[in-house]
């Protein structure tokens, strides 16, 4: 009885470790994943309108303007197996700061006009915001967390080249487990991409997510 008790002591300490553990490994698959998948249909869709899309769209208006045709033929590219669905509410979705009192949060953006899903779940949303070209999306679709920065990011198209890239890499205001600020979660993106805990540099960022 001793021993069995030792056993299930173990047990108690060590499961919710690995479980956590498959999550962060599951978690970052699907980013990896997603983050080739996004980068080809943009590579794709710099190659059929001619141009480099950081210069081309530069000029347009600023906020959800000016974006109609990178993002349908950005949205070809992706190979959706729905149509276009114009709700936003797929992102409605927790922030990064789990002590919140608010349990909801869009990083101050929003799936306008709608967003596409993918075969494997995934759901990504192409807008335009304060003249940047934007992909928010959803690695594991309606799937929980449903957390910004941990399945939920924000890629924008360099200013210099026609790569996706992190909005910002301040952490302190815009990737942080204590920030209140309303675009916290916006920068994670960058830390994600590097695998580096934006709030302790000497863990990785998917195995420092706190379920």
């Amino acid at each position: 009885m001793i021993t069995l008790g030792i056993i299930g002591v173990i047990a108690s300490l060590t499961i919710p470790n690995v479980v956590q553990k498959y999550r962060a490994s599951v978690l970052r698959t699907q980013f990896k994943k997603s983050y080739s998948t996004l980068s080809q249909a943009l590579s794709l869709t710099a190659e059929e309108l001619g141009g480099s899309l950081h210069e081309m769209f530069k000029a347009e208006p600023p906020g959800y303007d000016g974006v109609v045709l990178f993002r349908e033929t950005f949205n070809n590219y992706l190979l959706p197996t729905a149509e276009l669905k114009e709700s936003s509410q797929l992102f409605a979705f927790a922030p990064y700061n789990k002590n919140l009192e608010s349990d909801y949060t869009s990083m101050g953006l929003g799936a306008y006009p709608g967003y596409i899903i993918l075969g494997d779940g995934t759901a990504v949303s192409v807008f335009k915001n304060n003249g940047r070209l934007s992909v928010l999306v959803d690695i594991n679709g309606l799937k929980h967390p449903n957390r910004a920065g941990y399945d939920v990011f924000l890629f924008v198209v360099d200013t210099k080249q026609d790569i996706l890239t992190s909005w910002s890499q301040d952490a302190q205001n815009y990737c942080s487990k204590t920030s209140t600020n309303l675009y916290n979660g916006r920068a994670c993106t960058y830390y994600a991409m590097i695998d580096r805990s934006p709030d302790n540099s000497s863990k990785r960022y998917w195995e420092a997510l706190d379920f």
